[in-house]
């Protein structure tokens, strides 16, 4: 195969994880702040946020939904295609129920969460109750399939025990683990904002309401995304004794993750402050785009690190 075709396999592929792992984990972090938001007793803004749960939670929905068929599709072609890999996420009982419990409980949560919104509507407390549950267990499905993953990091075989649950404290695991959760927060923030200009024209609530979700979804992608730069920045300390000498292919990838995050923190941090954020609402697409080649740029990066493989050969 030629090497230009390879080349853009590749990226094509880091486009496609980055975009569904981008959905999985602003859908896990949805309800959290959903549930949050809700708590909020200002009777003024008592509509705009029950609106603001019930479209972000809809979005949650849907986007969950999708991954989770494409989750099934990969571990059925990773079981057929990758047999000696297989084991490090389906091995039975574990570590397959140690991620796949969790997944399971999280989204039974959270279709509760979204079902008895009207039931609930005046019970805010046991409402967020629901919500956060269900975020804590997604994140804890996220935890044990990082971890399920760590054996393949450091070039081990695949660990069927107990113990791969609770990695050594000096291992890199926790700071990956850091970024992916604040990451989720993060892509919540953004990716809420976007579907909120998506469905301007086919939910007309008002400019008011969009005026306020928008700087609100603004306001949460902007201090979650900065936060998780700066626990990029300790993985990246953390990763230079494992990289060496950077690569042409890493290179790439750094920069994609700057730049779009760069972009991303820039098109955030001018929506947050206006009273008109509606009019500012390209802002918030351009910062989902932003999003997705930041987190191209990371999934590339950590390819080239732990999964070398993978990659194309190098450019002449």
């Amino acid at each position: 195969m030629p090497e230009a075709i390879r080349v853009a396999v590749f990226w094509a592929a880091m486009v496609l994880i980055a975009a569904h792992l981008g959905l999985a984990l602003a859908a896990a972090a949805i309800p959290c702040i959903t549930s949050l938001v809700g708590l909020r007793q200002a009777k003024r803004l008592k509509i705009f946020i029950d609106k603001f749960g019930q479209q972000a939670s809809t979005f949650a929905l849907l986007g969950g939904l999708w991954v989770f068929v494409v989750l099934c599709a990969a571990l059925v072609a990773l079981h057929f295609l990758l047999p000696a890999t297989a084991p490090s996420f389906l091995g039975l009982p574990l570590p397959l129920a140690a991620w796949a419990g969790p997944l399971l409980a999280g989204g039974a949560a959270f279709l509760a969460y979204r079902g008895l919104w009207q039931r609930l509507k005046a019970k805010k407390a046991r409402h967020a109750v629901v919500g956060l549950s269900a975020s804590l267990l997604l994140w804890l499905a996220f935890y044990a399939a990082l971890a399920a993953a760590r054996p393949l990091q450091v070039g081990l075989p695949p660990d069927t025990g107990p113990a791969f649950l609770l990695p050594p404290a000096d291992s890199l695991f926790w700071r990956l683990l850091a970024e992916g959760l604040l990451l989720s927060l993060g892509l919540a923030g953004v990716f809420t904002g976007a579907w909120l200009v998506w469905r301007r024209d086919k939910d007309d609530f008002g400019r008011d309401y969009y005026n306020f979700t928008m700087r609100l979804a603004a306001r949460i992608g902007f201090a979650a995304l900065l936060a998780s730069v700066a626990a990029m920045a300790w993985l990246g300390l953390g990763l230079l004794p494992v990289v060496g000498e950077l690569s042409s292919r890493l290179t790439v990838a750094v920069g994609l993750y700057g730049t779009g995050m760069l972009l991303a923190l820039v098109c955030l941090g001018v929506v947050m402050p206006k009273e008109n954020a509606l009019r500012h609402k390209v802002l918030l697409a351009a910062a989902f785009l932003a999003t997705l080649v930041a987190l191209t740029g990371l999934c590339a990066g950590l390819a080239a690190i732990f999964a070398p493989g993978f990659l194309p050969p190098p450019l002449a």
